[in-house]
């Protein structure tokens, strides 16, 4: 009979991540949630692009994570919350848009900080169709590379398994068995190390078992009565989790055994020879023990194996673009500015690889009607580079910097200010058309003025544009808490878009319920006078100060 020591007890602080729809609803149904001592150590996090099912599993901020743009922008929103964690635990299925997409990047500065990453994600069923499993395929090439520990669960072992065994009752019981496997990796390792045991493991055995291993896979059981021991080992090896995976190839396994007072030592000795004959010669074992008192003759066994070789995925197949940020800037130009501003931003893209020769950059640009919306599509390693060049490009434009202070060629340079030359011909020949019209358009008559006015008209409408950043757009929001987060939320979230007909409606009931006041009216004028001017084309500024303009004095 085993006497626990409840003050040696240490402390590991981890975080659960749930990232799409898969790994929220997992996160969510994990059993730990009810365990007193976990709850204590395990933070949970939700991460979906959808409001609506974070709140469906948490009404707690701290918990969720909206990704309302990509997931690059909120790179310091995820620091803040695993930052001081000794394991961050990724949770995701493979195959749809988030779960592939996103667990990359909070892998990656999980790893900067120095915190354990481990990776549990199912790959999808294969009735789910191809495209599906070639997304995962290409995402757990890439996760990979930035997880130290990579669990991956075939959804389709585990139906293989309950068919044949008739114990699928239900869609529910199609994912209870591996998700019970992700559940057991958390509640084991945690257990591990902050239970009191008859061996106890540390943290450091437990990095030893898990950083840099790739590859891992994880099996569970529990088993009562006097052969539990033997029977719940056994069982762990029939597993599907574990099925096809060559075991004596591993490279480290980690065992948790947990059972209640009655623990004994010949139990652990059972299980440990039944582990020696499954693994090779070669393989780091650590295995330890925790006590949980309110377990009444049973055992759980979890096995950690690490290190397996990798699958047989074809390496060639195009890797995912998981760290493609897409940089969208629209403007919306009076009519007869269009042709000229699409000259002048038809130009940024030899513009930044004149001043960044080798960026990935791919640089296009959409136009409807009088909107013009130019994109760049990079790694997020560049998107500081891309908008300084933004940045730099419209104060050229503007005539605040000279094209000889930015570019380092006097050929590109010339270039440059002949393309701008270009442009204000173009508005002459706009304005010279505009005077044939004008008895027939009269409402263009106060609109034509100089040429020189014309292309300072122009010029600040590209600038401002184009040198206004998503960081700066947040951070323009953020100053202005005082108005309802609903309204917030849809103008932020619509301020790089073309406005439908939905938003134009959502953002016009929620101006009418919450801006009652004057104080409020103007705090809302000012906002879209500082953030949105020129940011959306003007299309949403116009839009908040026309239903202003209809608001009661």
């Amino acid at each position: 009979m085993f006497e626990p020591m409840f003050d040696t007890q240490n402390k590991l602080l981890a975080t659960v991540i749930g990232v799409g729809s898969v790994g929220c609803k997992i996160v969510h149904d994990m059993q730990f949630n009810n365990d007193s001592v976990a709850n204590d150590l395990v933070n949970k996090l939700y991460v979906h692009t959808t409001e609506e099912l974070l709140v469906k599993y948490t009404s707690e901020p701290s918990e969720s994570l909206l990704i309302s743009e990509h997931i690059h922008f909120f790179e310091k929103d995820i620091k803040d919350r695993v930052s001081g964690r000794d394991i961050v635990f990724l949770v995701a299925g493979l195959g749809g848009e988030t779960g592939s997409l996103v667990p990359q990047h909070i892998a990656r500065i999980s790893k900067k900080l120095g915190i354990l990453c481990i990776g549990l994600f199912s790959f999808p069923f294969e009735f789910e169709g191809r495209s599906k499993k070639l997304k995962s395929q290409q995402a757990y090439l890439t996760l990979s590379q930035y997880t130290d520990a990579l669990l991956c669960i075939e959804n389709d072992r585990f139906l293989d398994s309950n068919l044949k065994n008739k114990s699928l009752y239900g869609i529910k019981d199609l994912f209870h068995d591996s998700n019970s496997h992700f559940d057991a990796v958390i509640k084991g390792l945690v257990d591990l190390i902050t239970r009191p045991g008859m061996i106890n493991v540390d943290f450091s055995d437990v990095r030893q078992i898990l950083t840099n291993m790739g590859l891992s896979t994880v099996g569970f059981s529990r088993q009562l009565g006097e052969e539990r021991a033997e029977n719940a080992v056994t069982k762990l090896l029939q597993s599907p989790a574990l099925q096809h995976y060559e075991l004596s190839k591993a490279k480290g396994c980690l065992i948790n055994i947990t059972a209640g007072l009655d623990m004994r030592l010949d139990e652990f000795e059972v299980i440990g020879n039944v582990v020696k004959d499954f693994v090779g010669n070669d393989v780091t074992v650590v295995i330890g023990t925790s006590l949980d008192p309110e377990m009444i003759s049973a055992m759980e066994v979890t096995a950690i194996i690490t290190g397996l070789p990798e699958l047989p995925i074809d390496k060639n197949i195009k890797s995912n673009d998981f760290d493609i940020v897409k940089l969208s800037k629209s403007i919306t130009f009076e009519s007869h500015q269009v042709s000229a501003g699409l000259s002048i931003l038809s130009y940024f893209n030899e513009f930044l690889h004149q001043k960044y020769s080798g960026t990935e950059a791919k640089v296009s640009i959409e136009q409807n009607r009088n909107m013009v919306r130019l994109i760049v599509e990079t790694p997020s390693g560049e998107v500081e580079k891309i908008e300084k060049s933004l940045h730099e490009f419209g104060q050229v434009i503007v005539g605040n910097k000279q094209a000889n202070e930015i570019l380092e060629s006097k050929f590109d340079v010339e270039r440059l200010q002949m393309k701008l030359e270009m442009a204000a011909m173009e508005l002459k020949q706009n304005e010279r058309m505009m005077l044939l019209y004008q008895d027939e358009n009269q409402s263009y008559k106060s609109r034509i003025t100089s040429l020189e006015n014309q292309m300072i008209e122009l010029q600040r409408t590209i600038c401002n544009g184009l040198t206004y950043s998503q960081k700066q757009l947040s951070l323009q929001f953020s100053a202005y808490k005082n108005l309802p987060t609903s309204l917030l939320y849809l103008l932020e979230n619509n301020a790089e878009k073309e406005l439908s007909e939905l938003a134009k409606k959502q953002i016009g009931e929620e101006i009418s319920k919450h801006i009652t006041d004057n104080h409020k009216a103007l705090t809302l004028k000012e906002l879209a006078d500082n953030a949105l001017y020129g940011v959306a084309g003007n299309s949403l500024y116009s839009l908040i100060v026309s239903l202003l303009a209809t608001l009661p004095k």
